[in-house]
C-alpha cells in the first residue's frame, strides 16, 4: 500500500475551501437581528406552508437571494423576506 502525502498546494486549496465555506457563519460588524419569514409551495402540498425565525440579517439576504425559486408550470415556489 502507497500512502501519497498531501503537498503545500494541496493544503493550500483545502484551506481556501474551508474559509470559503465558513464565510457565511462569521459575524459582521453591525449587523441586526431580523425576522425571516420562509412561504413555500411544493408539487403534492394541499397549501402552501410558512415558518418564521430569528436570524442575522446579512445571513436573511444571502438565503433570501440564493434559495429564490418559483416555476409557474408546476406552482412550485420558496419566497424568504427578510423584516425588522
Amino acid at each position: 500500500m502507497h500512502i501519497k502525502w498531501s503537498n503545500g498546494r494541496d493544503i493550500a486549496v483545502s484551506l481556501l475551501i474551508l474559509l470559503g465555506l465558513a464565510v457565511p457563519f462569521v459575524p459582521v460588524p453591525g449587523d441586526r437581528m431580523t425576522q425571516m419569514e420562509v412561504r413555500f409551495h411544493t408539487r403534492g402540498m394541499a397549501a402552501p406552508q410558512a415558518f418564521s425565525t430569528r436570524t442575522d440579517h446579512s445571513i436573511c439576504a444571502v438565503m433570501s437571494s440564493a434559495l429564490a425559486f418559483e416555476d409557474p408550470q408546476t406552482g412550485e415556489y420558496t419566497r424568504i423576506s427578510c423584516e425588522d
